[in-house]
């Protein structure tokens, strides 16, 4: 596959995603914004805090091995594997990094507050993720 094949079906896939997308109940979609919401604000931390730097790396990792998945098999449940075999490590290190960050001025309780909301917000996520991917497997539906 050429690069340029490679684009073209990546972008499709992205199209049948958002068409999924609209089909899912208003909760999923809210919860969804919520996720964006917290990992975006990852931007605000990501010069001076390296948890922020890897949860954003992450996000960005996941989100196109996701669309990745996808456009080998296909638009559902299965590509939510990608958050799963991504997500896991970073909520394992964000949740024994969170003791150790400093919490004496201000921007640091800020900080410490955000990552306890990220990794809050990593699990409950992954909690989602792991049964839709287990879905998918029992089903025998990618």
């Amino acid at each position: 596959m050429s690069p340029t094949d490679f684009w073209q079906r990546y972008q499709q896939t992205e199209a049948e995603l958002q068409a999924h997308v609209e089909t899912l109940p208003l909760w999923v979609n809210v919860w969804r914004g919520w996720m964006f919401l917290v990992f975006t604000a990852a931007i605000v931390f990501v010069f001076r805090k390296r948890e922020a730097r890897w949860l954003a790396l992450t996000m960005v990792v996941s989100i196109f091995a996701y669309n990745v998945v996808a456009m080998t098999s296909g638009v559902g449940r299965f590509p939510s594997i990608a958050f799963v075999v991504l997500w896991s490590p970073l909520a394992v290190y964000l949740a024994r990094r969170r003791a150790a960050l400093p919490r004496e001025r201000t921007f640091d309780r800020i900080y410490a507050w955000w990552v306890d909301v990220a990794l809050a917000t990593l699990v409950v996520s992954l909690a989602f993720d792991v049964y839709n991917v287990g879905y998918s497997l029992v089903r025998g539906v990618p």
